[in-house]
């Protein structure tokens, strides 16, 4: 009895402490369980992209997935009066939807996997570098439990464009038309049938996309063109490193080209081969995955392709005329990938998420095309490039890449074909919609054959000269950029920005006269930018004007050009 008395009181205690560790339990097992019985809601029409809305969950180390929600946002977001009009409403319901499907073959995660911010940061990636999507997002947005579960928020843009687009550059008028669906019945497949027509030819083509044939990994592209000079046939099937955690790749293609190469002096063209091309490549590529931050990838391969010379049918050929080649070889690649990316806006695009890659990343291939493979010479083939960023802030962005690409033919110990470029480009972010841009590009080639020449003025720089203005073995060109991105958005459907910009560069064979007063050329413009933010991404539209500063006496030499084009950035 004595000891009864004594342990009461402990008993109590106890009994106290334990009911209420199972009453705290029973209160957290509840909210738990309030959380994960809480109605899902989607995000809306309206959902800001460029300001990710993530909830903090304070999601622990070791979670799983959830459960995954995919959520389709319309072209137009009918609850905005902006937007609520008849002629927006009959295109969203005219428009096919991306299939949940074809969105669920392409993310890198499943239910119950591990969970990791990673995987849906890659995923996000991976949607938005499809065209046919305006732009992508994939946030967590519930903890039940040790499961997340996760919104996969895309939204479509217009796919089925017919497409007539004027572009003048350099004193040069191109015109195209096509009809373009890249997203047939929302299922990711793209079809193009178009017509285009510039100085040098006239072609028509047909082209096919299928970036995951049959819901796998797979993709197709097959294109057939025919113009007044010639014809290409292609077709490529692969299996790339779809992820930085890819484990294998395997790839085929064959192609057929017959093409005109001119050769231009003063943007005019003096000379001219018929070329004709016939390359096959097979590949294979393994790898260990993602690793300590980076992944590595090997693949091996073989590549047989012949470049054949005629004589052309309206200009004379060229004094020394191109050599034919044939080369068949085995090859052996290397690619390295740092996994260092993030996203921004009103870079190269116009308000919308940009995706940049900010660690190194390296290739090269080395082949061996030995004339006991079928070669017409022993020659070692070796091609590459390298990527990285020397510096990136939250008003900054500088990166730089180069290039390198030729032959080492053994029988004359010669190079051949010799291409090195070196590119870098500076990005300061002013206020929200000002920015300064600066790009320098270095162009070396050494032996090339005949059919090709390094060109500058027009497309390829400085916007107040003719195309291919200048041309030599080796180019260098600086354009300096005062960009705009301005709030303004046509009847919801067009983002506007601006530029003021000078170009200066020259190309040049040393030894070799030009004929040019002023070698180096100049010019300064304005420019308008134009970009859809409801139609295919990825397209910025420029209109120019550019006046030239050295060579205006030339009488090549127009006192302005207006140029007018397409491009994939701003």
């Amino acid at each position: 009895m004595k000891s009864l008395v004594l342990y009461f009181p402990l008993y109590l205690v106890l009994t106290l402490l334990t009911s209420r560790c199972v009453v705290a339990a029973e209160d957290e097992a509840s909210r738990r369980s309030g959380e994960c019985n809480t109605a899902f809601v989607p995000a809306s029409g309206s959902y800001q992209f460029l300001r990710k809305e993530i909830p903090d969950l304070g999601i622990a180390e070791v979670a799983s997935i959830g459960e995954i929600y995919y959520t389709r946002l319309p072209i137009f977001d009918e609850a905005q009066p902006e937007e609520n009009k008849a002629v927006y409403r009959w295109a969203n319901r005219f428009h096919s939807l991306t299939r949940e499907g074809v969105i669920e073959q392409q993310i890198l995660f499943e239910r119950e996997e591990p969970y990791t911010e990673g995987l849906l940061e890659e995923s996000a990636r991976l949607l938005r570098g499809q065209n046919y999507f305006y732009d992508v997002d994939i946030r967590p947005i519930r903890l039940c439990g040790d499961e997340v579960d996760i919104e996969v928020i895309t939204k479509d843009s217009w796919s089925l464009i017919p497409d007539f687009s004027f572009d003048r550059s350099g004193g040069e008028n191109t015109y195209s038309f096509s009809i373009r669906d890249s997203n047939i019945l929302g299922l990711g497949k793209q079809i193009v049938i178009g017509s285009k027509e510039d100085k040098d030819r006239r072609s028509n083509e047909l082209v096919y996309e299928d970036n995951n044939v049959l819901g796998s990994r797979i993709r197709n592209r097959t294109r057939i063109a025919d113009s007044d000079d010639g014809s290409n046939q292609l077709f490529d099937l692969n299996l790339p490193f779809y992820s930085l955690d890819s484990r294998r790749s395997w790839g085929m293609s064959v192609e057929s080209e017959t093409l005109v190469d001119e050769q231009y002096f003063h943007g005019d063209a003096i000379t001219e081969v018929e070329h004709d091309i016939e390359d096959i490549r097979v590949e294979y590529g393994f790898s260990g995955g993602l690793q300590q931050g980076a992944t590595r990838r090997w693949t091996m391969g073989y590549q047989y392709r012949t470049d054949k010379f005629s004589p052309g049918k309206d200009l004379p050929a060229p004094t020394l005329f191109p050599i034919d080649k044939e080369l068949s070889y085995p090859y052996l690649g290397f690619e390295f990938v740092e996994d260092n990316f993030d996203t921004t806006f009103n870079l190269g695009q116009i308000y919308r998420t940009e995706d940049l890659h900010l660690g190194h990343r390296f290739y090269n291939r080395l082949g061996y095309a030995a004339s006991t493979f079928g070669s017409d010479q022993d020659r070692v083939v070796v091609e590459g490039f390298y990527n990285d960023t020397l510096l990136f802030a939250d008003n900054m962005l500088w990166q730089h890449s180069l290039e390198w690409g030729g032959q080492w033919n053994l029988d004359s110990s010669e190079a051949e074909d010799v291409i090195v470029s070196y590119e870098t480009h500076y990005f300061r972010r002013i206020t929200s919609r000002r920015a300064f841009f600066a790009s320098l590009e270095a162009v070396y080639s050494k032996n090339l054959n005949t059919n090709s020449q390094i060109v500058f003025g027009g497309l390829t720089g400085a916007r107040a000269y003719e195309n291919r203005f200048q041309v030599g073995d080796r180019r260098v060109a600086l354009t300096l950029e005062e960009r705009i991105y301005t709030d303004i958005h046509l009847l919801n459907l067009i983002r506007v920005g601006g530029a003021v910009f000078i170009d200066v560069g020259r190309a040049w064979e040393p030894g070799i006269d030009s004929g040019f007063e002023d070698e180096l050329l100049a010019n300064i413009g304005i420019g308008l930018r134009l970009a859809s933010s409801k139609a295919a991404s990825g397209r910025v539209a420029h209109i120019d004007l550019a006046f030239p500063i050295r060579n205006r006496n030339d009488p090549d030499v127009e006192k302005f050009q207006i140029a007018f084009n397409v491009k994939s950035s701003f």
